[in-house]
């Protein structure tokens, strides 16, 4: 069924990515290896007109012409319908090919495009992708199609899951997205932070997604030379936070003030639940001698003269 062949680069159809699920480049680590030892796994492929197409081994294709190899290895397998291809090549990896969701969204989109209808797939398909037999996984998953390849690499590249990018489905315009995302490279929880935030605000604002994030303040933190990409998304998340929910937001802005207007000692810290579900304080001091602790009790008692602890008390009283 199979034949072993040495066969020239060129007569291989690299730009025909059919089979190829992977949104990763050519590892740096298989090129020194074929540098070292050759090709040890010949490639798939098939007659497709007057070349060759492959079905499985795009990573050691690209890896021989770009280690400089002039012929590679394949096992040639009569010719097929693209069909055929991607079956053959789902379950060649199957149970060792870990993919992405972005890279199952793809593949299901291949079968579809080649002609095996969704009932197939869901049925056939979706176990060789370690994926339950579900109608709605399929739609999910399916969906992005609706994405840009930009959004798509970095969605794939930060390993978000289909539950936290399904919400790009309902955006108007992934451009603004697409810039944040690519600034901040936050990690998968910090994705589904933000896209919470985001909705949150534009539903609460009754406007859309990208128009909260190509707000002044936001892009202003989003181009900030001096600012690092964790610092950048620290202050963006709490200014989304902030408009998600302004009353919180007053509540902290009055306590700030009550604490400046307390002058309390650098070593004296005032404890309560930033959510203010809670009217509790708490007063926290750290000291290593006598004086330490003196002056801060000092500190303290000016302030209670003074009245703003009072101030702060009223605040947290007020609460509900």
């Amino acid at each position: 069924m199979k034949n072993v062949s040495e066969i020239s680069l060129t007569d291989i159809d690299g730009e025909n990515r059919l089979t190829d699920f992977s949104l990763d480049g050519c590892p740096e680590k298989l090129m020194d290896s074929i540098k070292v030892i050759g090709i040890r796994h010949p490639i798939s492929v098939c007659p497709s007109g007057d070349r060759y197409s492959i079905i499985s081994g795009h990573k050691r294709f690209q890896a021989a012409s770009r280690s400089g190899l002039t012929r590679i290895s394949a096992f040639i397998i009569s010719e097929m319908d693209n069909a055929a291809r991607l079956t053959i090549n789902l379950n060649e990896n199957f149970g060792h090919r870990h993919y992405s969701d972005i890279e199952k969204g793809n593949i299901l989109n291949k079968l579809g495009q080649a002609g095996i209808n969704d009932e197939t797939i869901i049925r056939e398909y979706m176990p060789l992708l370690e994926l339950e037999r579900s109608k709605k996984i399929f739609l999910d998953l399916s969906g992005i199609k609706s994405l840009s390849p930009r959004m798509q690499i970095l969605l794939h590249r930060s390993g978000v899951p289909a539950k936290t990018f399904q919400t790009f489905y309902k955006w108007d315009s992934l451009t603004e997205a697409e810039n944040l995302f690519s600034a901040l490279k936050p990690g998968v929880n910090k994705w589904r932070d933000l896209l919470e935030l985001v909705d949150e605000v534009a539903a609460r604002e009754n406007t859309t997604p990208g128009k909260v994030l190509s707000r002044g303040d936001i892009q202003k933190i989003l181009t900030a030379p001096e600012l690092q990409a964790p610092k950048k998304y620290d202050e963006i998340h709490k200014l989304l936070h902030d408009l998600r929910y302004p009353v919180l937001s007053d509540m902290r802005k009055q306590v700030a003030r009550a604490l400046d207007a307390m002058e309390l000692d650098d070593k004296t810290r005032l404890r309560f639940q930033d959510t203010f579900e809670s009217n509790e304080l708490k007063l926290e001091l750290k000291f290593q001698s006598e004086k330490e602790l003196s002056r801060q009790v000092e500190k303290i008692f000016k302030a209670l003269q003074t009245g703003s602890i009072e101030k702060l008390i009223r605040i947290f009283k007020n609460i509900g």
